[in-house]
């Protein structure tokens, strides 16, 4: 067997670690250099073509474009009314934008726990968590795996339940069933998108929401721009009605965005044809197993993720990463970022209920009449999974069948030679302090 490049063998790549990257073309620089030309800059026509495009794309009545994800479930929280006292059921597999949009109209986030396959919220566990102070529920569909959006909606009419469905990385994933043909993010009251650089459409920083509620819509436009009232134009900057925001997007993004959107459909096939050219590499592989498929919908792939079983491989997810690096595939700056997930219970902001102005407010304060811990083994199945999922690539557009080669041979490379110590009682530890002082 090849020695792996750790222990003093060749590397698989030598080129630089395959990370996610955007893909533009002439397109986007022709439409931003209309924008400069036009010294139109601010949020105007463009942005309104764009909003309008989103909204014909997902079949939605309207949609608002923000400057990023993390704002985009702000004003969601906002314009439901979200406030003291009030608690979200979030999930703990996620970015922390999912969680903390709630702490920021000071109600409580609640966790519950999510699917073993699909990483997404666990129903069961949802409604086990509602309560009289439950007022919405924030699915997230990760990696673009669609939520398991049906009995989720079932436990928001029976509670009388808002829905925010987090779609920032699952553009164009769409489900079937009940909702069959909706795309991912358009059955929920709200839809949450992102397009920060390497998600499936990128305006650099940048996101969206969408709705088929005229009144949501108009909150939400609202708390985009100075709580001003959509209604009254621009006179309503003399008539203030809401707490005061400004998440407007520039024409720059907006021009970026209609060329991206205009191209979705070949963005997520080259996607999905790099995450199955890799599932045939990879199948098969003791120890390993690949992206899950699901029957409620259909997928997109925003970042390729593998799970590995310690017990078969004989290692854990760090050495995993750390023996990748050194084959040329992975890079280990990713360890201190969102590619290594950390379950958002035990993120010191909620173990040790770090509020607002050096409080513990909104967690413990009057208006809140529940108890709130967050622990390890809260949810158990998320706190597994962020110790055995590892975001291995993006499967962006610009990949070429030796980049995909690459990654699989690596992942083989170090998997079989990890089982081979393993047999051979041989310890697996390239784990330093310099490493550790990353996460």
């Amino acid at each position: 067997m090849e020695k792996l490049a750790i222990d003093g063998g060749t590397p698989v790549r030598t080129k630089n670690p395959i990370v996610e990257t955007d893909y533009y073309t002439d397109e986007e620089l022709d439409a931003v250099v209309e924008v400069m030309k036009s010294n139109k800059i601010r949020r105007g026509a463009v942005t309104l073509e764009y909003e309008k495009l989103i909204a014909e794309k997902l079949h939605v009545k309207h949609a608002i474009a923000v400057t990023s994800g993390t704002t985009t479930l702000h004003i969601a929280m906002a314009a439901l009314g979200i406030g003291p006292g009030d608690e979200v059921i979030v999930t703990p597999y996620t970015f922390i934008a999912s969680d903390t949009c709630v702490l920021e109209q000071n109600a409580i986030p609640i966790f519950a726990d999510v699917d073993p396959v699909t990483l997404t919220l666990d129903p069961v566990d949802v409604e086990r968590k509602v309560t009289k102070r439950t007022k919405a529920i924030i699915p997230v569909s990760i990696t673009g795996t669609p939520i398991n959006i049906e009995p989720i909606m079932d436990i928001a009419e029976k509670y009388n339940l808002y829905v925010v469905e987090d779609a920032a990385q699952s553009f164009g994933a769409y489900y079937h069933g009940r909702y069959e043909g909706k795309y991912v993010g358009t059955v929920g009251h709200i839809g949450s998108f992102s397009t920060v650089t390497g998600k499936i459409i990128s305006t650099g920083e940048g996101g969206f929401v969408t709705t088929d509620d005229d009144d949501l819509f108009n909150k939400m436009w609202g708390f985009m721009d100075f709580g001003r009232k959509k209604s009254q134009g621009g006179a309503s900057k003399y008539h203030w009605s809401l707490p005061c925001t400004n998440y407007r997007i520039t024409e720059f993004q907006s021009a970026i965005g209609i060329q991206q959107i205009n191209r979705v459909e070949y963005l997520n096939k080259k996607r999905t044809e790099n995450a199955h050219y890799l599932n045939e590499k990879l199948k098969d592989l003791p120890g390993v197993t690949l992206p899950p498929e699901v029957p409620y919908g259909e997928r997109v792939y925003f970042y390729y993720v593998i799970r590995i079983n310690p017990e078969i491989i004989g290692a854990d997810m760090l050495n995993m990463a750390i023996a990748l690096a050194a084959e040329g595939t992975y890079s280990l700056n990713y360890l201190s970022t969102t590619r290594w997930m950390i379950p958002q219970h035990l993120e010191p902001l909620f173990v040790n209920k770090t509020g607002y102005g050096g409080t513990k407010c909104p967690f413990e304060c009057p208006w809140y009449e529940g108890k709130v811990e967050y622990y390890e083994g809260l949810c158990p199945v998320s706190e597994k999974a962020c110790e055995e999922v590892l975001w291995l690539a993006s499967v962006h557009p610009l990949l070429e069948k030796q980049d995909l080669d690459d990654i699989a041979n690596a992942v083989r490379k170090v998997v079989f030679n990890f089982i081979e110590k393993k047999e051979k009682g041989i310890p697996i530890d390239y784990v330093t302090d310099e490493i550790r002082a990353k996460l």
